[in-house]
């Protein structure tokens, strides 16, 4: 059995102090928080009570790392293409959901590659240490171009990171300003044929379309288009997101400032965020369906049916309104 010692993580700490009263040795009370190990007999008393998961016991010596077999070797990098196959298809979906399946992939991969042995450090931590092994006096067989090496592969890496990262957020930062200017241009463009400027108003339509082909490539080149099914199931959740948790508060919050406005266009958008959300799931269990759908839109609020209604089920619109896609 491995001997253990027990160690505080500061930072995780909620100062319930239950370890205090637990330890037979009084390790755990100390001035600096830190555990004396000289005290320290592991037992393990601290880290069961602990409320809060601050205390860990380490164990003095780690056994030497077992040979790993072909067989086992060829098991784990199956695992890891497949986690990371898996982490890929989860970052390209919006949602919580998907984001929470993105980091459970990405914390498996990593485990299984340390677990087999080739997992190499590749923080700024990372780089401090081995440039500081540089820098000290070090044994003759210290393996000096080997680590100037790994520093400038490292450095790579982190700036092929952080550009690709940068560029990403760029990518999305450009959509949503190029999406947002094609529906203020359109708005711009209505009120203007609404004022008879007819050359101002075919100007804000172009520059309009303009707007979404840029927010389009933009969009695409981000990597966010994937199948249509997982767009569908994109749709749901971003609908179901929109109805149940953003649109509510809005409401709320228009109602209580008394804004009669800003309430009703909430609201309309919210009941029809439930409808949108609904059809984007018909259409995915319908995937492989052939059979010609037609749907109606309702030019007021927003609503989507599969048919002409006689008014409209939220803003009451005459059904001889709604557009036909």
């Amino acid at each position: 059995m491995l001997k253990k010692y027990a160690v505080r993580n500061i930072r995780l700490c909620t100062k319930d102090c239950l370890c205090l009263y637990v330890c037979p040795t009084g390790a755990t009370d100390t001035e600096n928080s830190i555990i004396d190990i000289s005290k320290c007999i592991g037992c393990g008393n601290c880290a069961e009570a602990c409320p809060s998961g601050a205390i860990s016991m380490v164990p003095f010596d780690y056994p030497d790392q077992q040979e790993k077999t072909d067989e086992v070797v060829s098991v784990l990098k199956n695992l890891v293409e497949s986690k990371s196959k898996q982490e890929s298809i989860s970052s390209e979906l919006s949602g919580k959901l998907f984001k929470a399946f993105q980091m459970s992939n990405r914390i498996q991969v990593e485990d299984i590659i340390r677990e087999a042995g080739y997992m190499l450090p590749q923080s700024e931590n990372t780089l401090a240490f081995l440039k500081s092994q540089l820098e000290e006096n070090q044994a003759k067989d210290f393996p000096k171009e080997k680590v100037e090496q790994l520093i400038i592969l490292l450095s790579k890496n982190k700036e092929k990171k952080d550009v690709k990262d940068k560029t990403y957020e760029n990518l999305m930062a450009a959509f949503k300003g190029e999406a947002e200017a094609n529906r203020k241009y359109t708005a711009y463009a209505i009120k203007a044929e609404k004022e008879g400027k007819l050359n101002a108003a075919k100007l804000f339509r172009a520059a309009s379309d303009a707007e979404t082909i840029h927010a389009l490539k933009h969009f695409e080149v981000a990597g966010k288009i994937g199948s249509t099914v997982d767009n569908l199931k994109d749709g749901v959740i971003g609908e179901t997101h929109e109805y149940k948790e953003m649109y509510p508060d809005f409401v709320k919050e228009a109602k209580e400032s008394g804004n009669k406005a800003a309430e009703m266009t909430f609201t309309f958008a919210m009941k029809a965020e439930e409808v949108h959300a609904r059809l984007y799931q018909e259409a995915l269990d319908n995937i492989d369906k052939t059979e010609e759908v037609f749907y109606f839109l309702c030019p007021v609020c927003g609503n989507i049916e599969k048919s002409i209604p006689e008014r409209c089920s939220i803003c009451g619109v005459p059904g001889s309104k709604f557009i036909k896609y």
